[in-house]
């Protein structure tokens, strides 16, 4: 079973499809090989405030969640949707109901086996909850488990891309995560406890640190993984770069400008995946409501300078919305900065004494060194850009209002699967309040959005996929700055294999760290 995602995937349409039944896919009793009793130590960047699977629309809570929980579908190496806890899925003719057939040697942490109650309930729950990866099953009406191992989910609307959104979605133990629901649908158990099937059980949460146990009963159990993974809460790109280099992790992010430094010291870097650097603006509430605020601003910023002195050159100023180098991307120019033009815009306008808020993220000196950037930028034009620390999990329970959305916000965001129009219709679909990060309302972008989730075939997706890209773009919907691969260190003890244990996002996929021989 392949665990991890790829960049360009083909999205099944209307028929069934088989997962892909791999050697290693079969359980095994642990063996003697490379791992042993092996621990990994990971420096992990920025706060992970809890461990509910439901919440994992926030990355670095979905990073530590990963190993501990298995998802419905996933992609294989060639990019394809596959089963994971499905071995089969399929529509029916009009993409409004979607039957899954689960595997029957799938075991929870606890020893209990997977049944269809458990999918009906991890469902039923993220929609009950109303936050979260919500978004992430937009147009649910209810499941049925018909069977043991069957399950039928309905949907208010067809929408060919519901398989693939399933890929984000972990699985939960469905008895006993009821036994600890309390009166909040068990949120309080689920921040530092553990209701799944993947391939690590979790040991402890503390203080930042969070220790894995290698799962013997899991499905896809595979000796290469660590007997112990360790993730460590380590902000500071400098500070994660010294303890890679000291011996005391054996994976972190590493600055495009200190990679000469690891290398020098007889340690690997590998560079994959990918996140745009963005700024949100809210296009329904304050100043950022206006047209020639967005036109102007997305003017304003200096993208070459940026690129070059915050990240090191190392990346590709944006052109859409979406990262760069994705299929589906439509044809348009790169952003550049025109300061004089984006005068003129607020002088036509009428725009005066302007004054703006954006939040970022502290813990990032990227986000620091970019925000003050914009401030330099918007100064030369006569505009005030006043910035406020936010942490991103505060940021996230600003979305379930539009009116709190902030006027702006910088993030790092990847695709939340390889699937273009997944991004498309939960961040731009106006019905999709909590992922909706730019307040964004158009009709004609709801028809095309409505048109991509009716299209079974992926080359008809594309265009319509380039299309919602256009229109976004005409509307200054956003403020992409430019993409950006990751560079991940790794100790003698990480296996040097030709594909990098990376996610798209460039995230380290912990779940399948592989211990050197």
């Amino acid at each position: 079973m392949v665990r991890s995602s790829l960049r360009l995937p083909a999205i099944a349409g209307f028929v069934a499809v088989t997962a892909v039944a791999l050697a290693s896919c079969a359980a095994q009793a642990p063996a003697d090989g490379a791992s042993g009793e092996t621990t990994l130590v990971v420096a992990n960047r920025n706060e992970v405030t809890t461990l509910d699977p439901s919440q994992t629309s926030y990355l670095q809570v979905d990073s530590a969640v990963a190993p501990l929980y298995d998802t419905l579908t996933t992609y294989d190496a060639d990019g394809n949707l596959v089963g994971s806890l499905a071995s089969e899925f399929s529509f029916d003719e009009d993409a409004t109901h979607l039957t899954l057939t689960l595997r029957d040697d799938v075991v929870f942490h606890d020893g209990a086996a997977l049944t269809a109650a458990d999918v009906v309930y991890t469902l039923d729950r993220i929609q009950a909850l109303g936050t979260g990866i919500v978004g992430q099953i937009a147009g649910y009406a209810g499941a049925e488990a018909s069977d043991e191992h069957t399950v039928v989910i309905s949907l208010d609307a067809p929408d060919a891309l519901f398989a693939a959104k399933l890929s984000r979605v972990y699985i939960v133990n469905s008895a006993l995560v009821a036994e600890h629901e309390g009166d909040d649908q068990a949120q309080s158990w689920l921040l530092a406890n553990d209701a799944g099937s993947g391939p690590y059980s979790l040991e402890s949460d503390d203080a930042g640190t969070i220790t894995y146990t290698r799962f013997a009963d899991y499905f896809d159990y595979a000796d290469h993984r660590a007997a112990t993974l360790v993730l460590r809460r380590i902000d500071e790109l400098g500070a994660g770069r010294d303890e890679l280099i000291s011996g005391s992790v054996d994976a972190a992010s590493v600055a495009t400008a200190d990679i000469d430094t690891v290398e020098s010291s007889g340690l690997r870097v590998a560079t994959g995946g990918s996140s745009e650097a963005i700024i949100w603006m809210n296009n329904s509430t304050g100043a950022t409501s206006d047209p020639a605020v967005r036109a102007a601003l997305r003017l304003a910023y200096d993208y070459q300078g940026g690129l070059d002195s915050i990240r090191g050159g190392v990346g590709e100023i944006n052109s859409t919305v979406l990262p760069q180098g994705l299929a589906c991307a439509a044809d348009l120019p790169a952003a550049e900065q025109d300061l004089d033009a984006a005068a003129k815009i607020l002088d036509d306008a009428d725009i005066t004494d302007l004054e703006l808020t954006m939040r970022y993220q502290p813990a990032f000196e990227e986000q620091v060194q970019e925000a003050t950037l914009l401030q330099s930028n918007l100064a030369e034009i006569g505009v005030t850009l006043n910035l406020e620390p936010i942490a991103f999990a505060d940021y996230l329970t600003l979305l379930t209002d539009w009116s709190t959305v902030p006027e702006l916000m910088l993030a790092g965001e990847g695709l939340p699967v390889p699937e273009a129009g997944v991004m498309l219709s939960q961040v731009y679909d106006s019905s999709a309040v909590g992922t909706n990060k730019a307040a964004f309302a158009d009709d004609e972008v709801d028809d095309l959005i409505a048109e991509l989730k009716q299209t079974p075939d992926a080359d008809d997706r594309c265009a319509v996929t380039q299309e919602i890209e256009t229109a976004l773009d005409e509307a200054d919907a956003a403020m992409p700055l430019y993409t950006i691969p990751s560079n991940i260190g790794f100790s003698a003890k990480v296996a040097a294999d030709e594909s990098a244990p990376l996610l798209p996002s460039g995230q380290i996929d912990f779940a399948d760290l592989r211990v050197a021989e």
